[in-house]
């Protein structure tokens, strides 16, 4: 059997949007998992940090720097 992958990539202005809908696929709010996962599988994952520009400079406030 051919494997496939398959990358998702989500912009978000908090993490912790992204948390509740990677809970609500995995059915741990309401006992319904999402469709997608009985024919896939997560096998890695990772969140990123990507700081807005202010023109021409990165915006570090977010982490405390600038």
């Amino acid at each position: 059997m051919a494997s496939t992958a398959l990358y998702f990539v989500a912009f978000v202005e908090s993490l912790d949007r992204f948390e509740r809908v990677l809970h609500r696929m995995a059915g741990l709010e309401d006992g319904v998992v999402d469709g997608l996962l009985s024919f896939t599988r997560a096998i890695r994952g990772g969140y990123y940090f990507c700081p807005p520009l202010e023109g021409d400079r990165l915006d570090l406030r977010a982490v405390g720097v600038g």
